[in-house]
C-alpha cells in the first residue's frame, strides 16, 4: 500500500469511526491529520505523545492503545510504507469520559505546565469524541482488519509458534504457585476490610508474587487495579462514593507521571495508607439526607472551583438559608467549613507525595492566594502547610 492509498484509507476511518486520525513521520512529527477542523493540542501538550510513539515503534504492525495523563486515548500502529519509510498511524485521540475542569487544572500542575493554559486545554479536550469500553474494543478489532498487514513468512510463523509454546510452558510451570497467590491476595483483602495496619505488609508480600519483573508499565497497571479495587471495597463498606471516586481519579492520574520504580513503590504505600484512612473513618458520620448528599456530591465534583453557599443552593434549587441549616445540623459544620476541610484533605495528599510549591497547590485547590490557603490549612491542622510537609518528610527519612 502506498502512502497516498493509506491517507485515503485513514480519511475513511476517520469518517466511519468519527474520530481524528493522525500520521507521524520518522521524526515523530505530525505529517498528516484528518479532519482539517481538528484543533491541535496547545503547545504545552505538543510533545506529550512522543514517548509513546518511540515505544510503539518497537512493535511494528501491532495495534497499541495508550493513555496519557490527560485521559486521552490513542491507538498507535507502526507501519513501513513505500521506499522503506517508517510511519506511525494514530487513531484518535479520544476520551472514555468527559474530563472536568478540576482534572485539567490538576494535571497541568502535576505535569509542571502553566495553569494559564487551562482554558485552551479544556477547549481542546472538549472537541474529542467520547467512546465507552465496548466501542473501543470494537474499534480495535475493526482497525486490525483495515490497516495494512505485514506478510508473515514461514520462518516468522514458526518463530511465533515457538514463542507461544514457551509462553504456555511458562504458564504451566506457574500453576503450582497459583493457590498460594490466591491465598496471599485474600489475606491482604481481609486485612484491608478490617482496617488493619498489617495490610501494607501483607500487600508487599502479595505484590512480590504478582509482579516479578521491573517493567514500569506492569507496575503502573497493577497499581491502577489496586486503586480501583480498594475504592470499590471502601464504597462497599460505606465510604462516600464521590469522595472515593475523587481519590481514585487523583491517584490513577498521578501515578502516570512517575518514571521510576522507586517513585512508584513509594507512591504505592501512600495509596494503601490513604485508603486505609478512608475505610477507618467510614463510621464517623451518620447517614445524610438526600439534600445533603447532593450538596456533598456537588462539592466533591467541583472542589477546585469558586464554591459558595449561594451558588450551591442555586444548583440544588433550594433556599440558601434552608440548605445551610440542614447541612450544619447533619454534618456539624457549615458548608464553608466542609469545603475547606475537603480541600485541605486534598492539600495534605499533594504535600505528602509531590514537590509542587505552596502557590501551585493553593491555585489547584481553588484558593485565590497562597496566604489565605496557609491560614485555612493552619486553622484546620494546627500547623502551616510548609511545616506539615517538613514533618512528613522527617518521618519518611
Amino acid at each position: 500500500m502506498t502512502k497516498y492509498e493509506l491517507i485515503n484509507l485513514l480519511k475513511d476511518c476517520s469518517i466511519a469511526l468519527q474520530t481524528p486520525v493522525l500520521l507521524f513521520n520518522e521524526q515523530n512529527e505530525l505529517a498528516y491529520y484528518f479532519p482539517d477542523s481538528f484543533q491541535k493540542p496547545p503547545h504545552g501538550l505538543r510533545n506529550l505523545h512522543k514517548t509513546y510513539l518511540s515505544e510503539s515503534r518497537k512493535h511494528p504492525f501491532v495495534i497499541q492503545l495508550y493513555k496519557d495523563p490527560y485521559d486521552q486515548y490513542l491507538f498507535l500502529y507502526p507501519w513501513e510504507g513505500d521506499q522503506g519509510k517508517e510511519y506511525v498511524i494514530g487513531i484518535g485521540p479520544f476520551l472514555q469520559q468527559k474530563v472536568s475542569t478540576k482534572h485539567v487544572r490538576m494535571n497541568l500542575v502535576m505535569n509542571e505546565i502553566s495553569t494559564e493554559l487551562e482554558s485552551q486545554v479544556t477547549q481542546y479536550l472538549e472537541q474529542l469524541p467520547v467512546f465507552n469500553l465496548v466501542q473501543v474494543n470494537s474499534m480495535k478489532r475493526l482497525i486490525n482488519q483495515l490497516l495494512p498487514q505485514k506478510e508473515i513468512e514461514d520462518t516468522v510463523a514458526a518463530f511465533e509458534n515457538e514463542k507461544i509454546r514457551k509462553h504456555y510452558q511458562k504458564f504451566t510451570q506457574s500453576l503450582n504457585s497459583y493457590p498460594e497467590l490466591v491465598a496471599s491476595r485474600q489475606k491482604f483483602i481481609d486485612l484491608f476490610k478490617k482496617g488493619d495496619i498489617k495490610t501494607i505488609e501483607e500487600y508487599q508480600l502479595y505484590r512480590e508474587k504478582v509482579v516479578k519483573d521491573s517493567n514500569i508499565r506492569s507496575w503502573k497497571n497493577q497499581m491502577i487495579r489496586l486503586v480501583s479495587e480498594l475504592g470499590y471495597i471502601c464504597v462497599g463498606q460505606g465510604a462516600v462514593q464521590d469522595e472515593v471516586d475523587s481519590l481514585c481519579d487523583f491517584y490513577i492520574t498521578f501515578l502516570e507521571t512517575k518514571e521510576t520504580l522507586d517513585d512508584l513503590k513509594s507512591l504505592e504505600l501512600n495509596i494503601l495508607q490513604s485508603f486505609l484512612d478512608r475505610l477507618n473513618k467510614v463510621g464517623d458520620f451518620p447517614h445524610n439526607s438526600p439534600l445533603v448528599e447532593r450538596a456533598q456530591r456537588y462539592i466533591f465534583q467541583n472542589l477546585t472551583t469558586n464554591l459558595t453557599l449561594k451558588g450551591i443552593a442555586e444548583i440544588l434549587n433550594v433556599n440558601p438559608n434552608y440548605l445551610s441549616g440542614v447541612f450544619t445540623k447533619e454534618r456539624g459544620v457549615s458548608i464553608t467549613q466542609f469545603i475547606n476541610q475537603q480541600r485541605i484533605k486534598e492539600a495534605k495528599e499533594l504535600l505528602c507525595i509531590t514537590q509542587h510549591s505552596l502557590m501551585d497547590i493553593s491555585l489547584l485547590l481553588g484558593y485565590n492566594s497562597q496566604s489565605y490557603f496557609t491560614r485555612v490549612f493552619k486553622s484546620i491542622e494546627g500547623i502551616g502547610p510548609k511545616e506539615f510537609r517538613q514533618k512528613y518528610r522527617s518521618k519518611e527519612e
